[in-house]
């Protein structure tokens, strides 16, 4: 869209408040928006613990943005804030995630993890403290009509927590119309906004294959079944099976994750082996063709050096695949806010459970540039840029602004 362009939709939207006025409204809390990040930093918690998070974030929005109802321990740990202007209209929910991972983290960050051995190497912190800044705009500068819901997931980085939400009895009180979220992107520039219709996370599941034999003496393999031939021969069909897909690394990909066989001693000859493998394909029907091509595969193998195979499924995402409703809507409000954005042309091979949300509501899930040089996710070096606070939060709150309009209708 031209510049012109761009004015010219920023002054169709006469009712949403200047571009100014909102930041000003963060600036005002901007040093409490950093405590929060960094006091959620240095206190993480696990997928399905998450209960000290949710309270940390419920009372800083009773002191900076108090919402019109709190729903808490939504599908474990979760906590909606409800923003209510009492006019019949659209309810728009924004989602962030409370959730940790079991990683260490920095020594030399003055808001480094207090617990040792989980660290927020996802962005999840600052996910969330983005989405306590909407809340702030949406107590100064209330939408017209309906209602917006920020949901602070539990879970989901083991792709649990938003199926754990949808299946609570009190989801149908918030029961919404629309959905939208994000994540931060290392890689990109900063700030930069990447979007596109249709899949743009990929559908993922962990597959883990038990390989049982017959144990033996070391010295007389020949008379057990040890599995370890038909574990390399696993390990190297597998890593073959994107390409008869969609060429390798493309839209499938299949990665080694855990690797286990015998107890370490030198006189036994092992009867039990077990692989874990992620699998990610660019939609869900792929990677259910995927995972029943591995589990035949492995089948095969296992017949021919006589032992049996077990298959165990764990932590299912769904494909994120945005709507071009959703996506129209957030494109409105990054022209409205000027930010520099672009088209993701083949999605992210990353998993987001915030795709079982779209298979319900139309809405969109896009990214924030994290900076061309900063660290990957789930690294020890990460840390989420604190500059990412504002623009998360204005991307946000004018995404349910926009999704509110006349003329843009959800489900």
């Amino acid at each position: 869209m031209s510049t012109t362009e761009k004015k010219k939709k920023k002054s169709e939207t006469t009712d949403i408040p200047t571009q100014s006025a909102l930041e000003d409204t963060l600036s005002e809390k901007h040093s409490h928006l950093l405590d929060l990040r960094w006091d959620l930093h240095r206190n993480p918690c696990l997928s399905g613990d998450e209960a000290d998070s949710a309270n940390r974030v419920k009372k800083w929005l009773e002191k900076h943005a108090p919402p019109s109802e709190f729903l808490e321990s939504l599908g474990g740990h979760g906590l909606a804030a409800i923003y209510d202007t009492g006019k019949k209209g659209p309810t728009v929910m924004l989602r962030a995630e409370l959730d940790a991972l079991p990683l260490d983290d920095l020594d030399d960050i003055p808001h480094r993890s207090q617990k040792p051995g989980i660290a927020h190497k996802c962005g999840h912190d600052g996910h969330t403290t983005g989405l306590c800044g909407a809340g702030v705009l949406l107590k100064n500068h209330p939408r017209p009509n309906g209602r917006t819901v920020l949901l602070f997931q539990p879970a989901e980085e083991t792709g649990t927590g938003a199926r754990a939400v949808l299946a609570d009895s009190r989801f149908s009180r918030i029961t919404p119309d629309w959905a939208f979220g994000l994540h931060n992107a290392p890689g990109n520039p900063l700030g930069q906004v990447g979007i596109k219709n249709g899949p743009f996370a990929a559908a993922s599941e962990g597959l883990k294959v038990t390989v049982l034999g017959k144990a033996s003496h070391a010295s007389e393999p020949h008379k057990g079944h040890n599995p370890a031939m038909a574990v390399a021969q696993i390990i190297s069909t597998f890593s073959a099976l994107p390409s008869e897909f969609a060429g390798q690394h493309a839209s499938c990909l299949i990665t080694p994750t855990s690797i286990s066989m015998g107890d370490g001693s030198f006189g036994i000859s092992p009867d039990r082996a077990e692989l874990s493998f992620t699998v990610r394909a660019v939609t869900n029907h792929k990677l259910s063709q995927m995972v029943e091509r591995l589990r035949e595969k492995a089948s095969l193998i296992g017949s021919a050096f006589n032992l049996q195979m077990e298959f165990s499924r764990h932590d299912p995402f769904p494909a994120t695949i945005n709507t071009p409703e959703g996506v129209d809507t957030v494109n409105s409000a990054v022209d409205y806010l000027g930010y520099d954005s672009e088209i993701v042309e083949h999605g992210f091979p990353w998993s987001e459970d915030f795709g079982e949300f779209l298979l319900r509501v139309p809405g969109a899930f896009y990214v924030l540039g994290s900076g061309e040089d900063c660290p990957p996710l789930h690294s020890l070096e990460y840390d989420f840029p604190d500059q990412l606070i504002q623009p998360a939060a204005l991307s946000l709150f004018t995404s349910a602004w926009m999704a509110g309009q006349d003329g843009c209708s959800g489900r």
